[in-house]
This record gives structure tokens, C-alpha cells and sequence, in this order.
């Protein structure tokens, strides 16, 4: 009986090897409300990859697994993801990265990322330097029009 409940799980999960993401990660984006009370706490991140498949995961409290946090998937479309790439290139990140703030504020929400171009990891910090800022802003707003509607009004209306 636990052999062939074994043969039987060992066949199932061989299809789900096959459907495992194989595209490069074109951009991370994250969010959260910074320092607050777990009951007021969120921390939401997403994941865009190059083919435009879409995984965002939203937390409540501090928990990073389970069941106060929510995965959900869509896609992206061409346009939106060359207007990722065209954003990085546009605002020069990709050849002049931009600097962080050194003075870093306390307690509060901040949001970031990263996109990947041609094997280079352009950081988006959450608190770039004052002469950075509209630059890395460009890059962020990119990424979360990018971000099916449905999906940033359920998860980043608080953003």
C-alpha cells in the first residue's frame, strides 16, 4: 500500500516539474507599511518575469508564510514589460546606478525593487538620494503599472 502511495505521488508531481518557471526575473518590486502593530502590519512583494508571468504575495502582521499571506498570479503583457525596460534605460540606471539616501528615516512604509537587464541588477532602493529620487520613481511607477489593475487595487491600494 505505502509503495504504491509512493509510485502514485513520485507520477504526480513529474507534470508539475515540467510547468516550473523557466523565464529569467525581469523585476522584483516590494512594499510594506513599515513599523506598525502586527494587526496593522502588511508587507507585499512581486515578482515579474521576463516572459510577463506575475507572482505577488501579500502578508499581514509579520508572518511570511501561511495563512496570513496571500500568492496570486497573472501576467503581464509585452507592452508593459518593454515599458519596464524602457524606463531603466530612459532614466540612465543602467549605466549611472542611483546612489542611496544616507540618512535613512525610521518607522516608516517604504517600497523598492530591482530589474534585470542583460545580466545586470539595477537596484531600486527604497530611499535613493535626494538627486535620485524621480529617477528611481520612474522605474517603480513602471513596474506597478505593470501590476494587472485587479491586483494593485486588492493588494497596493494602502501604497
Amino acid at each position: 500500500m505505502l509503495r504504491r502511495l509512493a509510485l502514485t505521488l513520485t507520477l504526480l508531481s513529474v507534470p508539475l516539474a515540467g510547468q516550473a518557471e523557466d523565464a529569467p526575473v525581469l523585476a522584483t518590486y516590494w512594499v510594506n507599511s513599515g513599523s506598525l502593530p502586527p494587526e496593522y502590519a502588511w508587507d507585499v512583494s512581486v515578482t515579474i518575469l521576463a516572459d510577463g508571468h506575475l507572482t505577488l504575495k501579500h502578508c499581514k502582521g509579520y508572518e511570511t508564510e501561511g495563512p496570513a499571506c496571500k500568492t496570486r498570479k497573472a501576467t503581464v503583457g509585452a507592452d508593459a514589460l518593454a515599458g519596464i525596460r524602457a524606463a531603466v534605460t530612459e532614466q540612465g540606471l543602467d549605466r549611472k546606478p542611483a546612489r542611496k539616501e544616507e540618512d535613512i528615516p525610521v518607522g516608516g512604509g517604504a517600497s523598492g525593487g530591482a530589474v534585470y537587464l542583460d545580466g545586470q541588477k539595477i537596484n531600486l532602493p527604497a530611499f535613493p538620494a535626494k538627486a535620485d529620487i524621480p529617477r528611481v520613481n520612474a522605474v517603480l511607477t513602471a513596474i506597478t503599472a505593470a501590476i494587472p489593475q485587479r491586483l494593485r487595487n486588492r493588494f497596493l491600494k494602502d501604497t
